[in-house]
């Protein structure tokens, strides 16, 4: 008897991804240095850690 086990995420899964695209986005347009781009970069840490991996690499 084989199984498969098939990996699915949660809705909020989804919704970090989303964030973490629209926050690389952001980062990719600041000045680096600049106090929104530390806090927009904090951020996205974050979202990463709650995913556990980084989407966008």
């Amino acid at each position: 008897m084989r199984t498969t086990i098939q990996a699915t995420s949660t809705d909020a899964d989804v919704q970090d991804i989303r964030t973490a695209r629209r926050l690389a986005e952001q980062i990719k347009q600041m000045q680096p240095g600049s106090m929104g781009y530390r806090v927009t970069l904090k951020k996205y840490r974050a979202v990463v850690a709650r995913l556990g991996y980084d989407p966008i690499s």
